[in-house]
């Protein structure tokens, strides 16, 4: 018997009180993070489908209890809570705005398709202008100086718990004056310091913080332990949940054996890794960070090391959620990006398992009603994966993982 999970999708129909419409809702899809551990993290989204046959959600309409109000813009929270579940709160799923509703007709039916987006896309269009930098300053205090800059705010000055900045380990010098895209110029700062800067709506949530909204890690920075350890086996040890589906990739989406690397000075560095070059052929990897000429150097030092040989590697997991005892689901709902996992996957006609730890990239879910009486939900969930070690990958045969330290950056 599988865990009982109860999903609540509430909208602020007048931009404060929010409205369950779980009642009226038959599916609802959630994404975000990033595929690969080398892609920007781009917006998270969410759709939800919605039963409109009493016309509640129709604009205009007399029947409609929705729709005369404002949609576009209007806040929205997915929640799950596990039935006999340790939680004492909701764990929120996904937060964002209503982008866009798509409503479909038919002679029997009416449903209405809710486009859900999170905070990249309002970071997206703020800009600042003439912004001085005066002093240098590592690149996750630059990141969060950014954040609370009056053109930017983000996610509101009011709410401090929305942020985890980590401080960084690369120094990105005075700047004056800036403009620039606030978005843009986070990611780069991002890249600078090969971090991560993500709108992150999965997690432990808490009765103030609905998910740790806003999250940026420096390189190196230690993982979230979840304590799940995802497995393929038939008898699951303790701790242990099923997957029913693991993606492996091998090739060249992360092989890199050349950079031309430049720095905020406007100097180019470049390096080769010439015994990679010979075997697969020159791969530039180009990047403008904002440090200066040294740092910039270490950095295309550091990616050569990592990506000049191609290796096997998981891309992704998949697991069903509702089919986990209530403390496992509960922790595969608070997991989020950066969470750490065990997966342990013993290949075809072969007697050694390859285990390895491995931190989430990108978080899926489907989620479609199991008891329209209660809500309860069957939820799918896949999360794309990175080793813990930043490499990304899994090297055939053995268990270790990879050759590579897990401090390689220059400090």
């Amino acid at each position: 018997m599988g865990a009982t999970i109860v999903t609540t999708v509430a909208i602020a129909f007048d931009g404060s009180t929010f409205v369950d419409i779980s009642d009226h809702v038959t599916r609802t899809t959630i994404s975000y993070g990033r595929g690969r551990l080398l892609d920007e993290f781009s917006s998270g989204s969410a759709r939800i489908t919605y039963d409109n046959r009493d016309n509640s959600l129709t604009p205009g309409h007399s029947d409609s209890t929705y729709g005369n109000t404002q949609l576009i813009s209007r806040q929205v929270r997915i929640s799950t809570a596990v039935t006999g579940g340790s939680d004492s709160y909701s764990t929120y799923l996904f937060r964002g705005f209503v982008t866009d509703l798509d409503y479909i007709a038919e002679q029997n039916t009416s449903t209405v398709t809710i486009t859900v987006t999170d905070g990249f896309d309002r970071l997206g269009k703020a800009r600042f202008t003439a912004e001085n930098f005066s002093s240098a300053e590592k690149c996750g205090t630059r990141v969060a100086r950014v954040l609370s800059l009056s053109s930017v705010d983000y996610p509101d000055e009011a709410s401090p718990l929305d942020r985890d900045i980590d401080t960084g380990e690369v120094e990105t010098p005075v700047a004056n004056p800036v403009t620039d895209n606030a978005l843009d110029y986070i990611q780069q700062l991002t890249r600078t310091e090969n971090g991560r800067f993500l709108i992150n709506h999965g997690g432990a949530a808490s009765s103030t913080n609905f998910g740790g909204v806003l999250s940026w890690y420096s390189q190196n920075s230690s993982t979230t332990d979840r304590g799940i350890s995802f497995s393929d086996a038939k008898s699951l040890g303790t701790g242990s949940v099923q997957m029913t589906g693991l993606t492996l990739e091998y090739g060249s989406e992360l092989l890199f054996n050349s950079y031309a690397f430049t720095a905020s000075t406007g100097d180019l560095r470049t390096g080769t890794d010439t015994a990679s070059i010979t075997k697969f052929g020159e791969r530039v990897v180009t990047r403008t960070l904002l440090c200066d000429n040294t740092a910039t150097t270490n950095a295309g030092v550091y990616y050569l090391g990592l990506y000049s040989e191609p290796s096997l590697r998981i891309s992704s997991v998949t697991t069903d959620v509702d089919a986990m005892t209530a403390a496992d689901a509960e922790k595969c709902l608070h997991m989020n990006v950066m969470s750490g996992l065990t997966l342990s996957y013993l290949p075809p006609g072969s007697s050694t398992t390859l285990t390895g730890a491995y931190l989430v990239e990108g978080v899926n879910y489907d989620i479609t009603i199991k008891d329209m009486a209660t809500n309860a939900s069957r939820i799918r969930a896949t999360y794309a994966t990175s080793a813990a070690d930043t490499t990304g990958y899994w090297r055939l045969g053995d268990p270790v993982l990879s050759v590579l330290p897990t401090v390689l950056a220059p400090g």
